[in-house]
């Protein structure tokens, strides 16, 4: 099969504007390598997802599920205190399959770490679009906070702060602030069901989330109604938006039918667009990244602001 790569004028395509130039040497960097699958291989690899979506045990996302968390962000920073290396803080669920998504089909990723590169890419995309002069950036669900390190290097001046429900997360990023690596950082706990009404947002300040509310499924109102209180000046969410798919293509459905069983996030978009009509926020852009992991494109583009 033919060798393929990812390029800055397939991130421009996607996001229908051009990329930075140091966006496009970072991509050039990674050299994203690819390859096609066969027809027999996408059968195979369907048959995987409907064997996978008939298995009783598939586990629901929600707030039971703290302690899978706890576990996981705790590894992270188990290998921090050991190494001191901002590396560490990468979650170890990148690269677990064969195939990722990639523009409406299954790839085979060639270049290691290519799902957890390709986020970053498209990320750092938006973080320079309406980030980078942002006097404090604020993200939900933040994990290990790796999104949040990669924020510094766009925004060199922000406050930065990393909102989490699990404790191992902010010991994560309260450790890097101890450690020096970045003094202007914070881990703080929050729990989307039961916001913090004692947080208060900076001025001119945004937040965003990244795969995070997906474990909301359809409780996301209180989150949203807490946004429109605290009025942040812009919210921006990579998140799984089923009502953006195509509903007769058989891709994107697998992916509907994934999110569905796993109580991932669900009607968060209407609800905003419901909201909008009411006068009470302005959705800024809705838009489709093309990209995610072999079980579903999980990464939705969503900007929105709360008004006055």
């Amino acid at each position: 099969m033919s060798i393929s790569s990812v390029t800055p004028k397939d991130i421009e395509s996607i996001y229908g504007e051009p990329v930075s130039e140091r966006l496009a040497k970072r991509i050039n960097d990674f050299n994203l390598q690819y390859e096609e699958i066969t027809t027999k291989e996408r059968d195979n690899h369907i048959l995987e997802v409907v064997r996978a979506l008939q298995k009783p045990d598939l586990k629901e996302a929600g707030e039971h599920r703290i302690v899978d968390w706890e576990r996981g962000w705790g590894e992270n920073l188990e290998a921090l205190l050991k190494t001191g290396a901002i590396d560490s803080v990468v979650p170890l669920y990148f690269g677990k399959h064969l195939l990722v998504r990639w523009m409406r089909r299954w790839v085979k990723p060639l270049t290691k770490d290519f799902d957890y590169k390709i986020l970053c890419v498209l990320v750092e995309h938006v973080m320079e679009k309406y980030m980078t002069d942002k006097k404090a950036i604020y993200e939900f669900g933040c994990g290990p906070g790796y999104h949040l390190l990669r924020a510094r290097k766009i925004n060199t001046k922000a406050k930065l702060v990393g909102l989490d429900w699990t404790s191992a997360s902010q010991h994560i990023l309260n450790g890097v602030s101890e450690r020096g690596l970045d003094p202007d950082i914070q881990g703080r706990h929050f729990d989307f069901y039961q916001p913090d009404e004692t947080l208060d947002f900076e001025p001119d300040s945004v937040i965003y989330s990244v795969a995070a509310l997906e474990q909301v499924g359809d409780r996301h109102e209180i989150f949203i109604d807490f946004l429109l209180r605290k009025k942040p000046s812009l919210c921006v969410h990579f998140e799984p938006i089923d009502e953006i798919m195509e509903p007769d293509d058989l891709m994107d459905q697998l992916s509907v039918a994934y999110c569905r069983k796993r109580n991932y996030l669900k009607a968060f978009l209407p609800k905003l667009e419901e909201l909008e009509k009411q006068g009470l926020l302005k959705i800024h852009r809705k838009q489709r990244l093309f990209s995610g992991s072999f079980f579903l494109e999980g990464h939705t583009l969503i900007v929105w602001s709360p008004l006055p």
